[in-house]
């Protein structure tokens, strides 16, 4: 999902509106009383007192081993996670992207330039449009990293890195995910590439409430596997940490709070929301060394369009309450002239921060600066 309109899709003989790179087209208005149920159902799975988004609390800095710093993000969020990645390929030891692509993907050509290369144009032939930029792409890459505005990329040889593509995905197209595919191995990553399941566009999750094949929002899928639900978070929190203890399935010990964004430099000239989500285990709170995952989600899944549905659906909360990994959700607004033009609360992956930030995949990236901010915060990181 996009920009503007950021695509559009024939569905059922009537026009939907897609929005670029981040979670497809539905119907904002569907989601209000999903939203409702989707905040209880949140609380009632951290089983905390401070599950409540009215307490909002300040980020604070854990001790996490800087061994275990992650990145993940779907559709908008997956472009702007690998963004993350690529830049701070330093602090960030791997990442877990979902039908996102390749480092700079929309280059300079702004939104209508991303929409017809990477993802959220939506073809009549219900495929997505797709140009290749990958050699653009590892061309930028290999300059920015000589230039220093983006850390080494020797960085990224042997980390973990996953992918996931649906084989049905029409608002991302699979040859995009392909395409990430080869640039993180030809830097040496070590990746783990979930192309087969016939999923549409999503986070794919046991706890997503849409069955595998469904486009729609909140864009949370469960696909089957060897007879049982599928758990992607499970394969990449393995990749990253090695063997886990079991997933908590019931009553979380961990607080999941809302936390303040704007003292990082969060506003509406950046799209982007007030607050966001953080879930602590309870260990991690109590001074043990943890690892620290950042979870952006795609567009159309911000707090005030599907309320809590991304954070309580993504099932990351629940392998992180066993296996002590603070997780951090930032979070998105939608936004329009004067502002940004970015109606469907995409994470910022085309330039769109203040009106056009040309240097948006750059450590020094508007949106990218604030994000990076929080992830400074948690780890005590310089």
């Amino acid at each position: 999902m996009m920009t503007m309109t950021l695509g559009l899709r024939l569905a059922s003989a009537a026009m939907l509106a897609i929005s670029l790179a981040g979670c497809g087209g539905g119907d904002p208005s569907s989601a209000d009383d999903g939203a409702l149920g989707a905040s209880a159902k949140a609380s009632a799975a951290t089983g905390s007192p401070n599950a409540d988004a009215s307490r909002i609390t300040k980020l604070q800095r854990y001790q996490i081993d800087p061994a275990k710093v992650f990145v993940a993000g779907i559709s908008s969020g997956g472009f702007a996670a690998v963004q993350m990645h690529v830049a701070h390929s330093s602090t960030f030891k791997g990442a877990a992207v979902y039908a996102g692509g390749v480092y700079w993907c929309a280059g300079a050509g702004g939104a209508a330039t991303a929409l017809a290369n990477c993802g959220g144009l939506t073809l009549p032939s219900n495929q997505a449009s797709y140009n290749s930029t990958l050699i653009a792409s590892e061309t930028y890459l290999d300059a920015q990293s000589s230039l220093g505005t983006i850390d080494p990329t020797t960085n990224l040889s042997g980390q973990p890195v996953y992918l996931w593509s649906g084989t049905q995905d029409e608002v991302v197209n699979p040859l995009e995910m392909a395409d990430l595919n080869s640039e993180y191995r030809r830097y040496g990553a070590n990746v783990h590439f979930d192309n087969a399941y016939p999923a549409e566009h999503g986070w794919e999750s046991p706890d997503g409430e849409l069955p595998c094949g469904t486009l729609g929002s909140p864009y949370m899928v469960r696909c089957p596997a060897h007879g049982a639900v599928y758990d992607s978070v499970e394969t990449w929190l393995t990749m990253f940490v090695g063997p886990l203890k079991p997933r908590n399935n019931g009553r979380l010990s961990g607080t999941l709070s809302s936390f303040d964004q704007t003292e990082f430099g969060a506003s509406p000239n950046l799209s982007m929301s007030s607050t966001g989500s953080v879930f602590v285990p309870k260990a991690c709170a109590q001074g043990k060394k943890c690892g620290f995952v950042l979870a952006l989600h795609g567009c159309l899944q911000e707090a005030s369009l599907i309320g809590n549905r991304w954070v309580s659906e993504a099932g990351i909360n629940e392998w992180a309450d066993t296996n002590e990994l603070v997780v951090v959700y930032p979070d998105t607004i939608a936004s329009s002239a004067p502002g940004p033009t970015n109606p469907n609360a995409c994470f910022d992956w085309w330039g769109y921060s203040n009106q056009y930030d040309p240097n948006y995949a750059l450590k020094n990236g508007l949106q990218m600066t604030v994000l990076y901010a929080m992830v400074q915060r948690v780890t005590g990181r310089p």
